[in-house]
């Protein structure tokens, strides 16, 4: 057992490292491909620090370690200052949103352990969840717009969604990574426009990241679901 939790941290460890180098190599890319392309005219260091922290968390959420949540705290804290000097209301709101509710999935994850299950989302939430994420896109749409925020309509989109898809995250239920590709498409069309394209071109990089990162967890899903079965037939 102790070596067992001895490996555990080592290998914990280890993804703190490469999600560190993952976020480096990826901020950089994104900075040449942006120079190359003649979307970048100047460095904001701050939205290089957001999509550096954010690459790095991403990294770690997918590993299934719990030391994705502290990382993406600093991240949304970052781009929560970078989108309200940008302008964009919804995405600003959103990010002081997260922030704090980063906490709820740093105690829900409890243990940096691999043995809570993914799940699939019982049919019987998918309206309700819907219905809410219908709203909550509509109100921040009018919110946004009444006080003159830019893009509203799409920005809210990516508020609404991603609040949907970061609690069906945190609760570990596969079908996060379909929402969080919805989120994504309007992402890097609404920060593009914005002339944020450091943030967009890190969305790319996300939408890919959803098909990865399912692929990951339908793994881990399957393993779970198969060890719970080999248990009930001991």
């Amino acid at each position: 057992m102790k070596q067992l939790l001895t490996t555990t941290r080592v290998s914990a460890k280890r993804d703190l490292w490469e999600s560190a180098f993952v976020g480096a190599v990826l901020t950089t890319l994104s900075y040449v491909v942006g120079l190359l392309a003649g979307w970048v005219t100047a460095l904001n260091w701050l939205e290089v620090f957001a999509v550096f922290t954010s690459y790095s968390s991403t990294y770690l959420c997918v590993k299934e370690r719990r030391a994705n949540y502290p990382i993406g705290a600093v991240s949304t804290a970052a781009y929560a200052i970078l989108f309200m000097q940008s302008g964009l209301l919804s995405s600003a709101i959103l990010n002081i949103y997260l922030t704090p509710t980063l906490i709820y999935g740093w105690l829900r994850w409890r243990k940096d352990t691999r043995t809570r299950p993914v799940t699939h989302v019982a049919l019987k939430w998918v309206p309700i969840y819907v219905l809410v994420a219908g709203l909550g896109y509509a109100g921040a749409a009018l919110l946004s717009q009444t006080f003159g925020g830019a893009m509203a309509w799409t920005d809210a989109m990516i508020l609404a969604g991603t609040i949907l898809a970061q609690f069906l995250l945190d609760n570990k239920k596969l079908e996060n990574w379909a929402v969080w590709a919805v989120v994504n498409v309007f992402a890097i069309y609404t920060y593009a426009t914005a002339g944020l394209a450091l943030a967009a071109f890190q969305y790319v990089f996300f939408l890919a990241n959803t098909v990865y990162g399912y692929i990951i967890w339908r793994r881990s899903k399957l393993a779970s679901d198969q060890a719970a079965t080999a248990l009930e037939e001991a």
